[in-house]
């Protein structure tokens, strides 16, 4: 979006050269300033009319060559401003840029809050997913939580997390051999006799007394 500018420009030949025709200076001199000023204001927003003013006078206020093509040395003053219509387009892109970055503030707060407090230990995702779900309908989907929540979890090293990933895999492995009668009895058989080598006799017998609820009749 293009300044409107105004000001005093000032114009005379380097030291050592020939005298030309005046015309023909401030010619020159005048598309060196605009070429110099566009590569100036061109950093700015359209908004930023005092930076960019402030910027044109720092490099303007005095005496210097801004074009080794034209042995012309300048100086000026420039005024900028922008008329209604660019002024309106103006705020409209800005207005745009600063929605944006709203929504990019809002997006890293909510990822950092997942990183630095929910996923900070188990105990704390799992009040949250509890939260998430205080006044749904549906139930609480303790396997998507597991699945896709608690790998996620800094510390999730604690027995509680564990037995409850032991326990999601064993549901999952139960679930399989539900239509596989011959391999869920070779599967709680191998169970029962492991628990007895490792000299859990009394989770063997609860393993075979929920064997035994299971298949009685209602």
């Amino acid at each position: 979006m293009a300044y409107t500018v105004s000001g005093v420009m000032h114009c005379r030949l380097a030291s050592g050269e020939q005298r030309q025709k005046r015309a023909l200076v401030r010619s020159a001199a005048r598309m060196a300033l605009e070429e110099k000023a566009s590569q100036i204001t061109r950093g700015y927003l359209p908004g930023q009319i005092d930076e960019a003013e402030s910027a044109l006078a720092l490099e303007l206020s005095d005496w210097r060559q801004v074009d080794a093509r034209w042995p012309i040395e300048i100086k000026a003053h420039l005024v900028l401003r922008l008329e209604s219509e660019a002024a309106a387009r103006a705020q409209a892109y800005e207005d745009a840029l600063r929605d944006q970055q709203l929504q990019h503030d809002l997006h890293e707060t909510r990822v950092a809050y997942m990183r630095d407090k929910v996923l900070a230990d188990a105990d704390t995702a799992r009040a949250w997913w509890l939260e998430r779900h205080r006044e749904g309908h549906q139930s609480i989907m303790w396997d998507e939580f597991n699945t896709h929540i608690l790998p996620f979890v800094g510390r999730a090293g604690d027995a509680q997390t564990n037995a409850m990933r032991t326990a999601h895999v064993l549901a999952q492995v139960v679930e399989r051999l539900e239509g596989d009668p011959a391999r869920h009895k070779l599967f709680v058989a191998t169970a029962r006799l492991l628990m007895k080598e490792m000299d859990w006799p009394d989770l063997a017998d609860s393993l075979t007394l929920a064997e035994q609820r299971k298949f009685q009749p209602k």
